[in-house]
């Protein structure tokens, strides 16, 4: 009996010893099953539903975009259809340099709005040789302002009403005084002059 036995052990090695390499690589494939299920696969899923989502966002940014040039072509085909001799109508109607007063104006109309005094304004039509970066037919106007009963507030709601202005502003220079209630800025401004 106990020979039987022990033929019966060996004859089990023996099996385990033959077949060890394809038992090892059939727990090695059902691991990498379980983890993938397990960990892979919601990760993969997930990262799916994100690119569809990002493909999906673009394909509506494209269609937008596309809609855009189609109504800058339209206008581009209006605009070509304009006879040049109304164009140069319009053309004239547009004002040439603005004068001086004109803008001091609107400049003052502007700060007093916000609950500020204009203190001083001076006004520095260019030259020409400073707006290299400018269409032949665009001047620029360089303005300094000097406020008083400014706080901070004040000055926020002012730089907004010039960034809302119908007229382009560009401020080059701030500097406020919270002691003095007072605020200097240098801007500029520009004008059409075909």
């Amino acid at each position: 009996m106990p020979q039987a036995k022990r033929k019966n052990n060996n004859d089990l090695n023996i099996f385990f010893i033959r077949y060890v390499d394809i038992a090892l690589a059939l727990a090695l494939v059902v691991f990498l099953a379980v983890g993938y299920l397990i960990f892979l696969r919601p990760k993969f899923e997930a990262t799916m539903a994100s690119v569809q989502s990002g493909i999906a966002d673009e394909q509506r940014i494209y269609a937008q975009e596309q809609a855009k040039l189609t109504d800058l072509r339209a206008m581009a085909e209006l605009y070509k259809k304009i006879n040049p001799s109304d164009l140069d109508k319009f053309n004239n109607f547009l004002p040439g340099m603005y004068a001086p007063e004109r803008l001091y104006g609107e400049i003052e109309e502007i700060v007093t709005r916000q609950g500020l005094i204009l203190s001083n304004i001076s006004y520095i039509p260019s030259d020409g040789t400073t707006n290299s970066n400018l269409p032949p037919s665009v001047h620029r106007v360089s303005l300094s302002l000097s406020l008083g009963a400014v706080d901070y507030r004040g000055l926020k709601t002012l730089l907004g009403a010039l960034e809302t202005n119908l007229r382009l502003f560009d401020v080059t220079s701030l500097d406020f005084n919270p002691a003095t209630a007072t605020a200097k800025l240098q801007m500029d401004t520009y004008y059409y002059q075909p």
